[in-house]
Formats: C-alpha cells, structure tokens, sequence
C-alpha cells in the first residue's frame, strides 16, 4: 500500500440508520423465540451473517481498493461495505480522514439500502422527478451525493459499497474497487 490505512469502527455510525430502514422488516422475519409472553430472555433469534451475500474477503477487497483509489487521486476517503441484511461486513479510511466523509458513507449506506440504486442515479432523480424529491429531497436520513453503489450477484441485491469523503471523485473510487470483485454487478441486469 502507497500509505497506511486504518481500520475504522464506524458500526455506531451505521447502526441507527441501517437499524431504523430494516426495523420492520425484521422483526417480521425472527422466528419466535418459544418463551412464554413477559419472561426474561432475547424477544428474537439473529439471524446468522449470511456469506453468500457478500464474504468477508470480498467486502475488504472494496473498501480497501476504494480507499487506495481515492488516495492515489490524491484524496482520502473511507469505505463501507454493508450487506442486504444490514450487517455491516467491512470499513475502512484512510489516515487523517474527515468526520464528515465517515458520516457521508454512512448516509450513502442507508440511501443505497432503502431504494436499491446508485446514490448518482437518485440524485438524477431528484432533478428530474418534482414528486421524487419533495418527498426525500429534505429528508436527513439520506445523502445523495455520488458514492454510493448496490451490489448485484447476478439480479440479486446483496450488499452496498459506500464511499465517502474523496469529494468529487466517491463514485471513481466505488467503481474501480468493483471492477477487482469479478462477480460484482451495480444493477440486476
């Protein structure tokens, strides 16, 4: 590596977000627990991170080929990689990076998770679609600003990679990584 990168912890960055999206659908999914109503005890069983979604060496092979390709552009970025489940699977950023980008990559995340497409293609949106974006247009759960990628295996949704923090070069860096995973699509088609 040019220079050196650290491991961040940005799980509490990404948990209210992703947890707030998911929040409904999960607890719709748990299977019941088999205790009896109002006794001690986990109210769900987690569920098991699932690798077919997205394996751990995958999920390190974006975040830190995204964070090198924003440095060798000259700016510092950080990563995230988060699968369809909401578990966060990797993040790194690079020395001296900005607060701001670890909150943008975050926001990126959950706008990526809840509407399955590129956070460029929604900004798109925004612009072309008055109804689109008077209704998330202001909404300050999500950021879109380009950085932000789906990740397909074939027409499944697995994952989001999140790049935040290079400014105007986030979605360069998201997709060069991309190209390093062979099987990663940005669309189902």
């Amino acid at each position: 590596m040019k220079s050196r990168i650290q491991l961040i912890l940005a799980a509490a960055l990404l948990a209210a977000p992703i947890a707030a999206l998911h929040a409904q659908q999960s607890a719709a999914a748990l299977p019941p627990t088999g205790l009896p109503s109002g006794s001690a005890g986990p109210q769900a069983v987690q569920a098991m991170v699932d690798a077919n979604l997205i394996s751990r060496g995958d999920a390190m092979q974006l975040v830190v080929k995204s964070v090198e390709a924003c440095e060798s552009r000259g700016q510092r970025a950080a990563a995230f990689v988060t699968d369809a489940d909401g578990h966060q699977r990797a993040s790194l950023s690079a020395d001296g990076m900005n607060p701001i980008g670890l909150r943008s990559a975050a926001r990126k995340t959950a706008t990526v998770m809840f509407f399955k497409q590129s956070t460029h293609a929604l900004r798109d949106r925004l612009a072309a679609d008055p109804a689109f974006a008077a209704e998330f247009g202001k909404d300050e759960r999500y950021y879109f600003s380009p950085g932000g990628m789906p990740l397909y295996r074939g027409s499944k949704f697995v994952g989001v990679l999140a790049v935040g923090g290079g400014r105007t070069i986030d979605e360069e860096c998201a997709l060069e990584a991309i190209k390093a995973v062979t099987w990663v699509k940005t669309s189902p088609n």
